[in-house]
């Protein structure tokens, strides 16, 4: 599948091999079946990604990534100590 996105303040038309044109509304997404590429003719200056945007996202995955680490970390403490707990008294 392939996305589209409009990063414009306009909305812009797709053609498709069909002769339909599909309108994407300003900061709208929309998913093409059928590979994308292979039913689209025609494809409009879409913009990019805001900066501010790509930012975000970009501090949002380097958040969940810490967050993980930490939890893996806690995860192997716990099971260190479990271990210990549960080991046989000799």
């Amino acid at each position: 599948m392939k996305k589209l996105t409009n990063y414009t303040p306009g909305p812009r038309g797709v053609t498709l091999k069909s002769g339909e044109v599909v309108w994407i509304k300003p900061g709208a997404t929309v998913e093409f079946k059928n590979e994308g590429d292979d039913e689209i003719v025609t494809k409009p200056d879409l913009g990019s990604k805001p900066a501010a945007e790509a930012d975000a996202d970009a501090d949002a995955l380097a958040a969940v990534q810490t967050e993980n680490d930490d939890l893996k970390k806690q995860i192997a403490v716990l099971q260190a100590d479990l271990e210990k707990a549960t080991k046989p008294a000799k």
